[in-house]
C-alpha cells in the first residue's frame, strides 16, 4: 500500500503540475460538452473533445511504458502519442464533411455518456497508475505477478492522485450543471468522499471516521432540504438511492481492506469499489447533462403556438 499523501521526491512537483493540467483540461471539456443556456453540443464538437481525451489516455499509456522501460523506445512512444493529436483533428475534419457540425448529440441514450465517463475516469486512473509506478517503482509490483497488478490498480485507484483529481472534476461538474439545491447538496456530499478516500487503506481509523462524517453530514443536510421542499422531484429520490448505493459499495470495500490488513490485496477491493462508484456517477451526471433541465425538455416538447409556459429550471448557487 502507499501513504495517503504523496511523498516528496524530485518528480513530485512535476507530477503535481501534470495533475493540475489534467484537471484543467477536464474542466474545459465539461464546459464545452455541457454548455449552459439550453445549448447542446454538436456531434463534431463531441468527436473533437472525446478524441482529445482518448489522446490523453494514449499519453498516459506511453508514460507508463516510459516508467516500466526507460530508454529510447519509450521516449519515441511519448512523441508518437503526442502526434496522435493530428489523427484527432483529422477525424474531426472528416466529420465536418458529413455535416457533423450541424447535428447535435442525442438527449437520450447510453453510448455517449458511457464513452465520456470511461474516458474521464480512465484518464484519472492512468494518471494514478503512472505516478504510483514512478514513485514506488515497478519492481515491487512485478515481483508479485498477477497479485502485484491487482495491488497496483488498487493503489492507484485509492491514491490521492486519483481521488483528489476526481474530487475537483466532480465538484465542478455538479456546480456547472443545473441542479436543484437538494440535488446539489447530495451530490456535493458524495463527491466529498474523495477528500478522505486516500486515508482509507493506509490509515483505516482516519478513513473510517472521515467517511462516516461525510455520509452523516450529507444525509443530514439532505433531510433538511427535503423537509423544506413541498414535493421532492423523482430524480432526487433516484439520486438519493444511487448515492446511498455508492456509499454502501465504498464502505464494503473499506471493510474488505480492513479485514485483509497487510495483505498485498488490501487496496484492491476499496480501489475497485471507488473506481466503479466514480464511473457510475460520471455516467449518470453526463446523462442528466445531455438531457438538460426540466425547462429545456418542456420547451422541446411543447408544440409551437401553445400557451403553456415551461417551469423554470431548478438551480441554486453552489
Amino acid at each position: 500500500m502507499i501513504p495517503a499523501l504523496p511523498t516528496n521526491g524530485p518528480w513530485t512537483l512535476v507530477f503535481l503540475l501534470l495533475a493540475v493540467l489534467m484537471v484543467g483540461g477536464n474542466l474545459y471539456i465539461l464546459t464545452a460538452l455541457f454548455p449552459r443556456r439550453g445549448a447542446r453540443p454538436t456531434l463534431a464538437t463531441a468527436i473533437l473533445l472525446l478524441g482529445i481525451l482518448l489522446m490523453s489516455m494514449a499519453l498516459w499509456f506511453s508514460g507508463i511504458y516510459a516508467v516500466l522501460s526507460p530508454g529510447q523506445a519509450s521516449t519515441v512512444s511519448v512523441f508518437i502519442a503526442l502526434n496522435s493529436m493530428m489523427a484527432v483533428v483529422g477525424l474531426w475534419a472528416m466529420s465536418l464533411l458529413f455535416r457533423a457540425g450541424t447535428k447535435h448529440l442525442p438527449t437520450r441514450g447510453l453510448l455517449w455518456p458511457l464513452g465520456f465517463a470511461l474516458l474521464i475516469v480512465g484518464n484519472e486512473l492512468l494518471m494514478g497508475l503512472t505516478f504510483v509506478l514512478a514513485q514506488v517503482g515497478p519492481a515491487a509490483y512485478a515481483a508479485e505477478g498477477n497479485v502485484g497488478l491487482a495491488t497496483l490498480v488498487g493503489d492507484a485507484a485509492s491514491s490521492a492522485w486519483f481521488f483528489w483529481a476526481m474530487l475537483a472534476t466532480m465538484v465542478f461538474f455538479v456546480t456547472w450543471l443545473p441542479f436543484s439545491r437538494p440535488e446539489r447538496t447530495l451530490l456535493y456530499g458524495f463527491a466529498s468522499v474523495s477528500a478522505v478516500g486516500p486515508w482509507v487503506v493506509p490509515d483505516p481509523t482516519v478513513g473510517a471516521v472521515g467517511m462516516a462524517a461525510v455520509m452523516t453530514v450529507t444525509f443530514v443536510l439532505l433531510a433538511r432540504e427535503l423537509v423544506r421542499s413541498d414535493r421532492p422531484r423523482p430524480r432526487l429520490l433516484w439520486a438519493s438511492l444511487g448515492v446511498a448505493a455508492g456509499f454502501l459499495a465504498m464502505v464494503a470495500g473499506e471493510a474488505a481492506a480492513y479485514m485483509l490488513g497487510s495483505s498485498p490485496w488490501a487496496s484492491f477491493p476499496f480501489g475497485l469499489a471507488s473506481l466503479l462508484a466514480m464511473l457510475v456517477e460520471v455516467f449518470v451526471l453526463a446523462r442528466w447533462g445531455l438531457a438538460g433541465s426540466p425547462a429545456e425538455r418542456s420547451a422541446e416538447t411543447t408544440a409551437p403556438g401553445r400557451t403553456e409556459t415551461p417551469a423554470a429550471a431548478p438551480s441554486s448557487p453552489p
